[in-house]
């Protein structure tokens, strides 16, 4: 599994960088929520009705969501599953899926929404079976896919190369 202590380091400096180079105030700059209780995680079952994934259940551990983890796009935590901006987040999942911009992978059950943008229509997914035979991907859809990622910590790894490019491009 994953050193969370690391990457939330890692993701701190680069989240400072977006911070120190945005002078027109463009995003929201927030931290990290505190640790989740076991038992929130085995509640998001029961919104989702399939497991949750190892990897994402790990982090949840370590912190119950990121708000503004990119710009404006949140990833969630155990309090937004069943929120109105859940709720949001699937219906752009469900017309991502009847658009044909993404298509669930062989044996998944549902694309789950466990992120979304507050303004614009980025919303991260994950395909989740009924039964987890190996992790779960995330993809990163605004009109389109933006990215795929094969596992939740690689996506996260890739959420601070982006927030590093983000105060590259603002400085």
């Amino acid at each position: 599994m994953s050193d969370w202590s690391a990457l939330f380091a890692e993701m701190e400096t680069a989240k400072r960088r977006v911070m120190a180079s945005d002078r027109e105030e463009l995003w929201r700059h927030e931290s990290r929520k505190p640790p989740a209780a076991p038992e929130r995680i085995a509640e998001i079952t029961a919104v989702t009705r399939c497991p949750v994934d190892p990897e994402y259940a790990e982090f949840l551990l370590h912190a119950d969501g990121w708000p503004a983890v990119l710009q404006d796009i949140d990833l969630f935590g155990t309090a937004d599953f069943g929120s109105a901006a859940y709720a949001q987040a699937q219906e752009l999942v469900r017309v991502a899926e009847e658009e044909g911009i993404v298509e669930r992978e062989s044996g998944s059950a549902r694309l789950i929404p466990m992120g979304a943008s507050r303004t614009d229509i980025d919303i991260l997914v994950m395909p989740w079976a009924t039964e987890l035979v190996r992790p779960a991907p995330v993809i990163w859809l605004a009109g389109g896919e933006i990215e795929r990622y094969r596992t939740f910590s690689e996506f996260f790894r890739g959420m601070i190369a982006e927030n590093h490019a983000e105060a590259d491009s603002l400085a």
